[in-house]
């Protein structure tokens, strides 16, 4: 790697990159270039030296060309041109003399260095115009050497941050807007050494105080050597939509949370069921266990047993309410390693009254091995149970129907694919576009929110779903999840 001190600000970037030539033609620089025009044309015409005196008007053009235009540049050689031919003849009548040779030396020397002078000035002018618009752009654009020191600074760095150039100019970037960030900064810069390229997210301080979150860019300038020179920034404040982002998954998580509890409603019986199951497995196996304790010889190998499945079935107890708080909380996502076919499970057990009262078949496929993710289990069970539940409510309106769902997972290049497929009445071709969107539903006391609240608890996890519907056909719907090919060890 290079270092710093090896390292210095690019010529072209000394002077701020907003920094324009001025083309007006100064009066002092007219008078200069007058006076030294009418000097070389006096000694060359009224002296007799033996030297191409015209060639001097180079330096004419040459002092001209920082407040001369373009075609001001190419007046000023046709002059200089017009006066050494008229310094030429005005004190020579014979044209084959050594006089003539030098003439024609000045005279190509003036037309190269004019040409030369026209050329850089109009890319000189380009590039100004350009450096112009860049500076009128909205991003914040900074330049920085390699240690971090400011050397450019527009306009819209300006207006993001509050510093104006002359104040943010060889300041170190990184102190001066307190530049945060997850990765460490030593390890963006050797990123963007080696790759010539950074893009990220930056927190950052402006003048006032207010913390803003940036999406910066980074190019790497070098030399015609290869040598890094400076660092090219072009920022843009992303602050609102970030907030934006942050309040609508507040607001999704909200909602998945109204859905789960409705949901919650839905399934009370099959809830009361799952909790009394285990509870009156208590009671009759405490009783049980009295009995062989209440023995004029107390059976103890039999008491014993009664009591662990006491406590089998008050674990299994304990394990159903937990779920239930969990459903009922509101907290944030807790992303987890998860096998998908036990998440499939856990919601078929709560699910277990509900699939009774129905009458329905749950019939599974499964590819007999692993299949897991990363996710939030509430989560995936909430679309699970919403899915099913959906396709044991479409059965109930399709008589003389076989009443299966089939419930299929697989690995499907590197995604688990997890299908629902029902034998219910299905759902029209014209509703299949808007199947997922908020509020649509087909069923009389139905809130249209449920596919909406899987579809966004899919996508947050990486995966997509869809529906496959045929009228009088029943159903299908699937999601995908990306696959987790290496299980971290635990």
């Amino acid at each position: 790697m290079v270092s710093h001190e090896e390292i210095d600000s690019p010529p072209f970037f000394s002077h701020g990159i907003v920094e324009l030539t001025d083309r007006s033609t100064d009066f002092v620089v007219i008078s200069l270039v007058s006076a030294v025009m009418a000097a070389i044309f006096i000694t060359d015409a009224l002296t007799s030296l033996d030297i191409a005196v015209a060639v001097l008007y180079v330096l004419v053009i040459m002092i001209a060309m920082r407040s001369f235009s373009a075609q001001g540049i190419g007046l000023l050689t046709l002059a200089c041109t017009c006066l050494t031919l008229a310094a030429f003849f005005n004190s020579h009548d014979n044209l084959l003399c050594a006089a003539f040779a030098r003439c024609l030396v000045s005279l190509v020397a003036i037309a190269i260095a004019g040409w030369l002078a026209v050329t850089t000035k109009q890319f000189s002018d380009r590039l100004q115009a350009q450096l112009k618009l860049l500076a009128q752009t909205h991003d914040a654009i900074i330049v920085c050497t390699i240690d971090g020191s400011i050397s450019g600074w527009n306009l819209g760095a300006h207006t993001l941050y509050g510093w104006s150039e002359g104040e943010a100019k060889n300041r170190k970037c990184w102190d001066l807007l307190n530049t945060r960030s997850s990765t460490p900064l030593p390890v963006i810069k050797d990123e963007l050494l080696t790759n010539g390229y950074w893009e990220g997210e930056l927190m950052e301080t402006t003048r006032t105080g207010k913390e803003v979150i940036i999406l910066s860019r980074w190019s790497l300038y070098k030399d015609s050597s290869g040598r890094p020179q400076a660092i090219l920034a072009s920022n843009n404040d992303i602050t609102d939509e970030r907030r934006a982002e942050e309040a609508l998954h507040r607001s999704q998580t909200e909602l998945a949370h109204v859905s789960r509890l409705t949901m919650l409603g839905e399934l009370g019986t099959s809830i009361a069921h799952e909790v009394n199951q285990p509870l009156a497995a208590i009671t009759t196996n405490a009783e049980a266990a009295l009995r062989w304790l209440r023995r004029t010889e107390p059976d103890l190998n039999e008491a014993q047993a009664a009591m662990e499945r006491v406590s089998s079935n008050a674990r299994r107890a304990c394990e159903v309410i937990l779920r239930i708080r969990a459903w009922t909380r509101k907290s944030i996502p807790k992303y987890e390693l998860l096998d998908i076919e036990a998440v499939l499970t856990d919601s078929l057990t709560l699910l277990d009254r509900e699939i009774y009262h129905h009458r329905v078949n749950i019939i599974r496929y499964a590819e007999g091995r692993s299949l897991h993710v990363s996710g939030d289990p509430v989560q995936l069970q909430q679309v699970v149970i919403n899915l099913i539940m959906n396709g044991m409510q479409a059965i109930e309106f399709a008589d003389g129907r076989t009443r299966d769902i089939h419930v299929r997972t697989r690995h499907r290049d590197q995604t688990i694919v997890v299908e629902i497929e029902d034998s219910g009445s299905g759902i029209g071709e014209e509703n299949k576009a808007i199947l997922f969107d908020a509020f649509f539903t087909t069923k009389e006391n139905g809130m249209g929110i449920g596919l909406c609240i899987c579809r966004s608890i899919i996508e947050a996890h990486g995966g997509a779903i869809w529906g496959e519907c045929k009228e009088k056909q029943g159903a299908t719907f699937s999601f995908t999840l990306p696959a987790l090919t290496q299980i971290p060890e635990t």
